[in-house]
């Protein structure tokens, strides 16, 4: 607790410092106001440029929003080479983007985060584009394109994002329709033959009528090596699109459609091979399978089966029209109303181990196929109303989505298995079936009480249907049905009942878990529940370009059911709602020339916390990956950014956001077995220091060039993947360095650039989890470094 205090005297003391200066110098002069599309400007002298955000669903300058946030402009962007969600977490502090082995992103924010691959689990950190939800976590693959900004809005965002916005909340704003013909060109080439090709054309089509289409095209070759023989994993194969419609008969309405999609066919990520760990210590593995080469100490080195396809081919598309109508000068109603379709059919590796030319074949088969498709369908209804001193946002929304996931998995020869009832189980599918039903009224006001105090505040009514069918089943070639209608058999008659009938037999295909009464089948349930999330917040502008804002705000995150390999229904219970009260307070300003500051200091309070935990779902699997709910729980944390400009040309700037993570009420599996009272521990995926630095510089080297070049680091401090686990899931500290230097025409039509990413080519690791006998890691990227180019067309 003592660096808690620590971290709030620094963040008190830069905000009384920072009102002392700023009553000294009273400044009245205020920097050129970003337009409305969001593209952020800087004046020729260089001071500090007003940024416009939409955290609130309305444009308002960064100072005037007492909520922290991280923005990024499309310079930022184009320039760090910003291509996936994964690499926002390299820009901004706080942030973390892992990888779960399952083709789903997780998200955590503030040490707000669930490690949960489910499909349809949704995420503490909500994802929009244009305000349009993104619903599902893998939905959000595709989304970093032709983008003016990215905002990242930080704490509870229940009120205005949704119920599952306990974190916080990534609002990507494309590039919209322009009024005059505009076009560009963007592309890279770089190491393991990565090359990309991005372009977009935009103008008017009638005087009412203006469109955009975008795309973007990546390859590359594989950049995995295995360590047992000449073979090569990780090519790139991705496409996105977007093409926008904008029209607007008259000075009062407006409509925009979107239609977007992407579409990813390259390689998973094979693990790293860490340890041989045996589920079961009273069945060793087999000692071919023990003596199997972990492959750490390099992020390239791997391994995975030889003779397996580990591609997949996801694809997404969406369908969005935003409607607005002036009611009047200060009513707008706005509909948004969205379709999204996802497919997914791919193959991940598991155990991390590969091919033994000993033995002439792959050691063991430790792998999972995948086959996802998912659904969505929003709706929402709002009402924009602004008076006098009076802002005020109420509206409706409604949510379907559909999901269905089934994930294949192959374990030959792991112990725990091995002679199963006469059956050597080699494989099982795991059938998750979720439809989601949701809707919620909110509203949000603000009141301008003075030229000096505003105060705001909101409300969410939400209730959310979820009705499940699932199970573990036979993988349809019989295997997995011949052991357990022994193992069923052997149950029934432990409890004094006659053997399976032949209509209750499992064939193959078939559901293996069974129901209170010994009886194999689907389970079929519903969860229903309703939560109330809100904000307060007092708003204080002590002079022009500064605020000092306290902010409480309450927020839920929706329960879920997991997918895991189970023999009895039991253990498909769901996880019921998070619960996040959070106290924050801040200040923003740049009312001094050339200097930038923001901080807070904050504490959640936890009921209820989803995590990713064991559970004992008895014999045969014992402990399993499942979710759990954590009763009781806290984070309290500090964070400062600050930018300075000392000359034309020249930016420095820094942030650091400190957590402390304690779990208070707990007792539960650890992922190596025994039942802990993990009271006082901390939570996983939380690093204690974030820490962001960063500097650029341009200046005229002739007439009609500019240089430019800019270099970044990102620093994360050690953490745990896995909760009361042993150093053997530790994720290291690891500090990537990123680097760019370029020249451009003075017109900033044209840029040519080098670029480098984790320079220093920093082994590191963003995910460790237990797949049967064996403890992965996956890592991040190598060093990669290339040359891009940008120009367009006006």
């Amino acid at each position: 607790m003592s660096k808690i205090l620590r971290g709030m005297w620094l963040v008190s003391a830069c905000g009384s410092a920072l009102l002392a200066c700023g009553a000294a110098a009273q400044p009245t002069v205020v920097g050129p106001t970003a337009p409305a599309d969001g593209n952020t400007q800087q004046a020729s002298t260089g001071e500090s440029a007003d940024i416009v955000v939409t955290a609130n669903r309305r444009s308002q300058t960064l100072t005037d929003v007492g909520i922290a946030i991280s923005v990024l402009d499309s310079s930022q962007l184009e320039t760090r080479q910003i291509s996936s969600v994964g690499d926002l977490a390299a820009l901004v502090p706080g942030l973390s983007i892992g990888n779960s082995g399952y083709a789903t992103p997780i998200y955590s924010l503030r040490g707000v985060g669930v490690n949960e691959p489910t499909v349809g689990a949704g995420s503490s950190v909500t994802v929009y584009v244009d305000e349009v939800p993104l619903t599902l976590p893998i939905f959000t693959r595709g989304a970093t394109f032709d983008l003016e900004r990215v905002e990242v809005v930080k704490g509870p965002q229940g009120t205005l994002y949704g119920q599952n916005a306990t974190g916080g909340a990534i609002n990507y704003i494309a590039a919209k329709p322009t009024d005059n013909f505009q076009a560009g060109i963007r592309g890279s080439y770089g190491r393991f033959n990565a090359a990309s090709l991005e372009g977009f054309v935009s103008g008017p089509l009638s005087d009412t009528l203006r469109g955009r289409i975008a795309a973007r095209g990546e390859r590359g070759d594989g950049w995995q090596k295995s360590i047992t023989r000449d073979d090569s994993l990780g090519k790139v194969r991705k496409f996105a699109g977007r093409a926008m419609l904008e029209w607007r008969p008259g000075s009062d309405f407006r409509a925009l459609l979107n239609v977007n999609g992407w579409q990813d066919k390259s390689d998973t990520q094979a693990p790293q091979l860490v340890k041989i760990v045996p589920t079961n210590p009273a069945v060793p593995p087999f000692s071919f399978v023990q003596s199997a080469p972990a492959a750490t100490g390099n992020a390239r080195s791997a391994d995975w089966d030889r003779d397996t396809d580990f591609d997949q081919n996801a694809w997404f598309y969406q369908g969005s029209l935003r409607l607005e109508y002036d009611v009047s000068d200060d009513v707008t109603l706005t509909s948004l109303t969205a379709y999204s379709k996802f497919r997914n059919r791919s193959v991940h590796e598991a155990d991390g181990i590969g091919y033994s030319p000993a033995l002439g074949r792959d050691i063991i088969n430790g792998r999972y196929d995948l086959a996802s498709d998912a659904t969505s369908f929003t709706q929402e209804l709002r009402l924009s109303v602004s008076f006098s001193i009076i802002n005020f946002v109420i509206g409706a929304n409604y949510q379907r989505d559909n999901v269905n996931d089934i994930q294949l998995g192959y374990f030959d020869d792991f112990s725990v298995v091995s002679n199963f009832f006469g059956v050597d189980l080699n494989s099982t599918r795991n059938l998750n079936n979720q439809r989601i039903r949701g809707y919620g009224v909110f509203a949000n006001i603000e009141a301008e009480l003075t030229d000096f105090l505003t105060i705001s505040g909101g409300l969410r009514i939400n209730n959310e249907e979820r009705k499940f069918k699932g199970c573990s089943a036979d993988s349809g070639n019989g295997n997995a049905a011949a052991a357990y209608n022994g193992f069923t058999n052997f149950l029934r008659s432990s409890n004094g009942l006659p053997p399976l009938s032949a209509s209750q037999r499992i064939m193959p295909g078939g559901c293996i878990t069974s129901n209170a009464d010994f009886i194999p089948g689907f389970k079929l349930d519903r969860l229903e529940q309703s939560n109330t999330p809100w904000n307060i917040n007092v708003n204080l502008k002590p002079f022009d370009r500064s605020l000092i804002y306290a902010r409480v705000s309450r927020g839920f995150k929706a329960g879920n059911y997991p997918s895991l390999s189970a023999g009895n229904n039991a253990s498909f219970t769901p996880v019921v709602q998070e619960d996040l009260l959070a106290y924050e307070l801040g200040f923003k300003s740049n009312a001094i020339d050339g200097l930038s500051l923001e901080g807070a200091i904050f504490r959640y309070d936890y009921a209820d916390k989803q995590q990713r935990g064991r559970s004992n779902t008895g014999f045969p699997f014992g402990l399993v990956a499942t979710q759990v709910n954590i009763p009781k729980s806290r984070i309290d944390g500090a964070e400062l950014s600050a930018a300075l400009r000392p000359v034309k040309g020249l930016t420095l700037s820094g942030s650091a956001v400190y957590i402390d993570t304690k779990i208070k009420d707990y007792i539960g599996y650890s992922i190596e077995g025994p039942l802990v009272n993990m009271q006082g521990l901390p939570l996983n995926f939380s690093p204690k220091w974030s820490v962001n630095v960063d500097a650029s510089y341009s200046t005229p080297i002739t007439p009609s060039l500019t240089l430019f070049g800019g270099a970044g680091l990102a620093y994360r401090s050690k953490a745990s993947a896995q909760l009361a686990a042993s150093s053997l899931y530790d994720i290291d500290a690891y500090t990537p360095v990123n680097a760019q230097l370029g020249v451009e025409d003075s017109e900033g039509r044209w840029r040519l650039w080098a670029f480098g990413n984790n320079i220093t080519d920093k082994y590191y690791w963003t995910n460790v989890v237990k797949f049967a006998d064996t403890v992965t890691r996956f890592t991040g990227m190598p060093a990669t470094y290339g040359v891009s180019f940008s120009y367009k067309f006006n």
